[in-house]
């Protein structure tokens, strides 16, 4: 059910957030596209400020309505850009200013729909404003829809130990499940850095940056993003996160990671048992999720300890890698230890 959940939803969101790419899409090729659009000259017929009343604040545009005449047709427009961002009452009203009632003004009409024109053609930096706002919402969708890939895969080819990679070296055997993919780190530090300059940025420049600032803040998103998929990805091939199992000496490796500060070793002797915890997740509206978390009980100085080993969300890839674990080190399936006199 919860696969068919995050389906459902994953479908919805996708819906919207590609329904806005399409729309912004769109406008950003026309717009780059009407750079090349043939002119003909034309006339302001109204230019005026138009306040938009909000329910918590007040914005504006500016209402400038222009005349052109093709072929002896004469055609009305309102458009200015086919990119509209936020603008300041200060930008409109100067816009306004510079478009007077009956001034003549270069129309950019599109040759194979005259009724389309505007009076600005190519890009601004505040038009790259808009896509970094969306780069956020299309992660989190690729996000989910990463999150279904893997749930298929695991219900269809069935992978061994719940789908962790495992590297067999003589006698040593490496468990490799890091927490976070390096895929993860890049989406998270490009979807933060993205929001950063939204407010950095964007609010500094009341969202009208110039090009080239626009460009080095798209450039700085990317870079953090690749930046943090090399890290993560030189990290997890490096074997710090692995769990090592190595049986000349009859140890177990534990990675700094759950809370570890340090790498632990432990000797096979010391492991009593290994489970699955169902781990209870509040969320601050009172919602409850679950993940589960495959465990080592320890018996060391008579005390009983648990060492976690991963946390998935998916109680049967949870399950598997357990089941894996258990047949690699001869553990029993039965209930916590108890120590004894």
């Amino acid at each position: 059910m919860s696969g068919v959940f995050l389906f459902i939803f994953t479908c919805f969101w996708s819906t919207l957030v590609l329904c806005f790419d399409v729309d912004i899409g769109r406008d950003l090729w026309k717009q780059f596209e009407s750079s090349r659009y043939p002119i003909v000259m034309g006339r302001v017929t109204r230019s005026e400020v138009v306040s938009h009343r909000g329910s918590k604040s007040t914005s504006y545009s500016a209402a400038i309505w222009y005349r052109y005449v093709l072929n002896d047709h004469s055609y009305d427009c309102e458009r200015f850009r086919y990119v509209t961002s936020s603008s300041s009452y200060g930008w409109v009203t100067d816009l306004v200013n510079d478009h007077p009632v009956g001034s003549q003004v270069q129309v950019y009409f599109n040759p194979s729909d005259p009724a389309d024109a505007v009076l600005s053609p190519d890009l601004e930096g505040g038009d790259l404003m808009i896509p970094l706002f969306l780069t956020p919402f299309n992660l989190i969708m690729l996000g989910f829809w990463a999150a279904i890939g893997g749930w298929l895969r695991e219900r269809i080819f069935k992978p061994e130990a719940g789908g962790v990679k495992i590297i067999v070296d003589g006698p040593r055997t490496s468990v490799r499940r890091p927490e976070y993919g390096a895929l993860v780190w890049c989406m998270v530090a490009m979807g933060v850095f993205s929001l950063l300059s939204i407010f950095v940025v964007g609010f500094a420049t009341q969202f009208r940056p110039s090009m080239g600032v626009a460009l080095l803040t798209l450039f700085l998103v990317i870079a953090s993003g690749a930046s943090a998929y090399f890290w993560q990805w030189r990290k997890i091939h490096s074997g710090e996160d692995d769990l090592i199992f190595d049986e000349s000496t009859r140890t177990v490796g534990l990675p700094e990671t759950h809370g570890r500060k340090t790498r632990i070793t432990l000797t096979m002797a010391e492991i009593e048992k290994i489970s699955v915890e169902v781990v209870e997740h509040h969320s601050s509206k009172g919602g409850t999720s679950y993940t589960y978390a495959p465990t080592l009980w320890t018996r060391r100085n008579q005390r009983i300890e648990t060492e976690k080993l991963a946390d998935w969300s998916d109680q049967k890839r949870a399950e598997a890698f357990a089941e894996w674990l258990r047949q690699h080190m001869n553990m029993p399936v039965s209930g916590p230890p108890v120590i004894g006199n």
